[in-house]
């Protein structure tokens, strides 16, 4: 991969849930153009996903169908790097270290933090809370220059970018300072019961999803619906 000059960019996704339409069109359709002009890292981030209870062989089956997906959808091993995010200690590593300069308002702030709250009452962990650590933690310790980005994430893009300045300003000029890249189209799919609901792969509904395995006969039942 040739890194000369080039703008470093990062992505990921979780292996949990079936992965919808609105994942592909609002992120990974967009990461095979990208490869050209950046050094492209994409991961399974699969340190996020355990803050909900998970089967650990299903896991694991899941993230390495995810990274057939990635390689199926165009990401080219030869043009980027493509990890899981556990085998890279240095993401929970820089999180604790991020954790330090982490202000529980700001964290309680967060509108994904409320919202997943409220859906897992039963499993209230502090990793729900810290999720957007662990998230700028992933993000910071590439020098990542751009982050694609949804309208759902752009509040845990803010979060990057104060923690890196806060920690710059602190110790010593060390993290890039990234910015969000937003795509025209694709950035925030609407569920298909509830026009004002993000389309989400933890949605229990599954006519309220389409999934990329999902057949033709499937997508227009869940349409008629």
């Amino acid at each position: 991969m040739d890194t000369q000059n080039k703008k470093v960019v990062f992505s990921g996704v979780q292996p949990t849930g079936k992965i919808t339409l609105g994942n592909y069109l609002g992120a990974i359709k967009n990461w095979a153009p990208l490869q050209d002009e950046y050094n492209c890292l994409y991961c399974v981030v699969d340190l996020h996903s355990i803050t909900v209870q998970q089967v650990p062989a299903e896991l694991r089956k899941n993230t390495m169908d995810l990274v057939a997906l990635y390689i199926a959808c165009g990401v080219d091993p030869n043009k980027s790097i493509l990890f899981i995010q556990s085998h890279v200690p240095q993401h929970a590593e820089l999180a604790w270290t991020l954790d330090t300069i982490s202000y529980i308002g700001e964290l309680n702030r967060m509108t994904q933090f409320k919202e997943k709250s409220r859906k897992h009452a039963d499993n209230l962990n502090m990793g729900l809370m810290n999720y957007p650590v662990l998230m700028a933690s992933d993000i910071l310790l590439f020098q990542t220059d751009l982050v694609p980005v949804g309208k759902d994430q752009i509040q845990h893009l803010e979060l990057a970018r104060d923690l890196a300045e806060r920690f710059n300003n602190r110790y010593s000029p060390t993290f890039v300072v990234p910015e969000g890249l937003v795509f025209k189209s694709g950035s925030s799919i609407k569920s298909l019961q509830d026009p004002l609901a993000k389309m989400s792969k933890s949605d229990p509904n599954e006519n309220a999803i389409i999934t990329l395995f999902d057949t033709p006969d499937e997508i227009r039942r869940k349409f008629k619906r």
